[in-house]
């Protein structure tokens, strides 16, 4: 468990590397102009990502839904994350450009793509006690890392088990992309 941060320290560490880069505006799905910047590597998207988790899981509104959803064993927790994220983060492709959101702004905004689901996902499982890897493919075809889920240990004290977690999909709970597709490229990433 993280314990008491400051979310605005968190905020200036997360964006400080992006400071010097170039920017461009786009325009978003929502009508809004948005100020993007490239990020190279998986290793550096993941590396954002990993950060926005930590911004979300010290949340106080994160912190409150995620006690609402610690009811029953380890397993149905976990299927109450997974069902809570579908039911209130409707996946929705970002194209042309990524956002990566933090946990509450997805919730009010009510969509997002996978990477915002995992980070929902993430800061709710984390903070109910529960140990996840990011999990990112490439499959036939593509040239790059292009999904993001992630895998939950069970139990939460001393996982055994490591369940897929894709909430992006409408496949249930352990469902994992390489059961449908030929999966090229994959990296693992410890929280």
């Amino acid at each position: 468990m993280l314990g008491a941060l400051d979310l605005n320290a968190i905020r200036d560490q997360v964006y400080e590397h992006l400071n010097n880069a170039p920017t461009t505006l786009a325009l978003g799905k929502d009508g809004k102009t948005y100020e993007t910047v490239e990020v190279g590597s998986i290793t550096e998207r993941v590396s954002l990502i990993k950060d926005i988790i930590a911004e979300s899981v010290a949340d106080p509104e994160i912190k409150k839904r995620a006690q609402a959803l610690s009811r029953g064993t380890d397993s149905q927790q976990v299927q109450n994350v997974f069902r809570f994220v579908k039911q209130n983060v409707r996946f929705e492709s970002e194209e042309p450009f990524e956002i990566f959101k933090d946990a509450a702004t997805s919730l009010s905004h009510g969509y997002g793509d996978c990477d915002d689901q995992v980070i929902l996902a993430s800061a709710l499982l984390i903070n109910m006690g529960f140990k996840v890897i990011l999990v990112v493919t490439g499959t036939e075809g593509e040239q790059d890392f292009s999904h993001i889920y992630l895998k939950v240990g069970l139990p939460k004290r001393g996982a055994k088990e490591w369940i897929s977690f894709d909430a992006s999909v409408d496949r249930a709970l352990g469902w994992d992309i390489s059961q449908e597709k030929t999966v090229t490229m994959i990296k693992e990433f410890k929280l």
